[in-house]
């Protein structure tokens, strides 16, 4: 019986799009390019969200594979690029819901520390009973280890959890430890129809 809502953060709570806020920093379609591959797009986005890399050595990194025109426009971005995310704010009230219906709800993202700089956008973040930081652990999704060390955190037995992802090579693994999950591409009517066949209360 699920008892506990795990849910992602980027592309389900909040609008997480490097192609789309980029267009705030320049709008020359060669530096956009230039820029999503040497920032968001690279290994060294992994490793920041992983909490391996620091900003300091982000920026050193990304600054060794762009030209020099580039430079200034490069560190503008890795200093504010989480001002261009918006909260999915129809989540709010799934949130509110499930939390009113008597399910525990836990984060668990893929993000750096920077997270802590914009919190206070993601709906219903008050409801939650624990966050789970892919940067405070090390690990990130899809690897089997970060699920084995959430749900040993928050002493959580796997088949009572259902995890809400936009990524399906996240549910696949969470699905391989026995947590059920839903793949969200946007379609909210979409995810509370699966809540509802998982037999959870969203009504």
């Amino acid at each position: 019986m699920i008892q506990s809502i795990v849910f992602d953060m980027g592309n389900v709570l909040i609008r997480y799009n490097p192609e789309t806020f980029i267009n705030n920093y320049t709008l020359d379609s060669a530096e956009q390019k230039e820029l999503l591959d040497a920032i968001f797009y690279a290994g060294e986005w992994q490793e920041y969200d992983k909490g391996t890399l620091t900003n300091n050595e982000l920026i050193d990194r990304v600054l060794l594979k762009l030209p020099d025109n580039l430079h200034e426009t490069a560190r503008t971005i890795l200093s504010d690029w989480y001002t261009g995310m918006t909260p999915i704010s129809e989540m709010e009230s799934i949130i509110s819901q499930l939390k009113q219906n008597g399910y525990n709800l836990y984060l668990l993202s893929n993000v750096s520390q920077d997270f802590h700089q914009f919190k206070h956008i993601i709906p219903g973040l008050n409801y939650f009973e624990g966050i789970f930081l892919s940067s405070d652990w090390k690990l990130i999704k899809p690897d089997p280890e970060i699920y084995k060390l959430f749900f040993a955190e928050f002493n959580l037995n796997p088949e009572d959890c259902f995890f809400v992802d936009d990524l399906p090579q996240n549910i696949r693994s969470a699905e391989q430890l026995g947590m059920k999950g839903h793949v969200f591409d946007g379609d909210i009517d979409k995810l509370k129809e699966h809540l509802k066949k998982e037999q959870i209360n969203i009504s």
